[in-house]
């Protein structure tokens, strides 16, 4: 993309992108990424990879990685009543092809209590670094000019300049978890409902500061609901909801999604047989102009999954149409009984 078009693409996007965080279509398979205090709920571990484009028709215009790893630390020999998890997460966010960029790397405890004889609560808190950085830094400016070519040792004449940002962040969240049935050390029980609030951006402590200064980033909350019933046309299956809203500054949105699948609770692989199967496949809508489908599929330990959404409502000229893209890629190490 040539600067013009990028310089373009800024002015138009920078009031819609500057302080709103990325809203990953997959969240709910990687919990901790939704909310903190649902790290290491569930037996084992897992590492996930996930990637969006925000904008599939201005390649660059917002892409966001993570990488999540986390694990319980649930005493696998014996009965408990309370435990810990613990998780890494590493985020890069790039918006405005390289305008706007965020890095962060966080550190994620939490603790789950037993409530009762099939519920749970949970609270966590993630601390992370943090460097954002705003400014096109491979700019060329009229002023630098001779008549043949961009000298860059020329003053370049710019009003404005980059800034850069680095600090400690903090989120945290609180969560409520309804087995289906009393769950042992020896079998895993599905999550009929969980209900949790988190809070990102609550605490900031900044460690440098270099440029122009940055507009702060709203506080971000992020409340939902996710249900799930036994589904008898087929082993393992299920029928599931989850409802979502947040809001961020001037920005909130809602989310509505339905699913259906299979799960590989408690399932073993007999000696020589085949690799045992899941799928989850879903639709949904986001308010206000999204229609969402996504699609993920468990080979043994593994998970592959596709997400799309496609904005076809909404009065905004400028999101009108917009298609977003996003990919996971996730591996669990099961606990017992996982």
């Amino acid at each position: 993309m040539s600067r013009a078009a990028s310089t373009i693409l800024a002015c138009l996007l920078v009031s819609f992108m500057q302080a709103q965080d990325a809203d990953l279509l997959f969240a709910g398979h990687v919990p901790m990424l939704l909310d903190p205090s649902r790290t290491g709920f569930d037996p084992g571990g897992r590492i996930t990879l996930l990637h969006q484009d925000q904008w599939l028709q201005m390649p660059g215009a917002w892409r966001t990685e993570a990488l999540a790893t986390e694990w319980s630390l649930k005493n696998k020999h014996k009965e408990v009543h309370s435990w810990m998890g613990l998780g890494l997460v590493a985020v890069r966010d790039n918006q405005l092809e390289g305008a706007q960029q965020l890095s962060s790397a966080g550190l994620v405890p939490a603790v789950h209590l037993r409530a009762g004889r099939r519920s749970f609560l949970s609270t966590g808190l993630e601390i992370h670094w943090a460097n954002r950085a705003m400014g096109l830094d491979d700019g060329q400016w009229g002023s630098q000019y001779n008549g043949q070519w961009y000298d860059a040792a020329l003053p370049s004449g710019e009003k404005w300049a980059a800034g850069s940002q680095t600090s400690l962040e903090t989120r945290a969240g609180l969560s409520f978890t309804l087995k289906q049935e009393e769950e042992s050390r020896f079998r895993r029980e599905r999550n009929v409902l969980v209900a949790g609030i988190s809070a990102d951006h609550i605490g900031k402590l900044a460690l440098r500061r270099e440029g122009q200064p940055l507009p702060d980033v709203p506080v971000r909350f992020t409340a939902y609901t996710m249900l799930e019933l036994p589904f008898p046309a087929w082993d393992n299956g299920f029928l599931g909801g989850e409802v979502r809203v947040r809001l961020q500054g001037p920005f909130h949105t809602g989310r509505i999604n339905i699913y259906t699948g299979k799960h590989l609770l408690n399932a073993k692989r007999t000696a020589g047989g085949p690799p045992l199967l899941g799928f989850k496949a879903g639709l949904g809508y986001q308010y206000n102009n999204a229609v969402l489908v996504n699609a993920s599929m468990d080979w043994g330990p593994a998970t592959f999954g596709m997400a799309y959404g496609w904005a076809l409502f909404g009065r905004d000229v400028l999101l009108a149409g917009r298609r977003t893209f996003e990919l996971l890629v996730q591996f669990r190490m099961s606990g017992e009984g996982g």
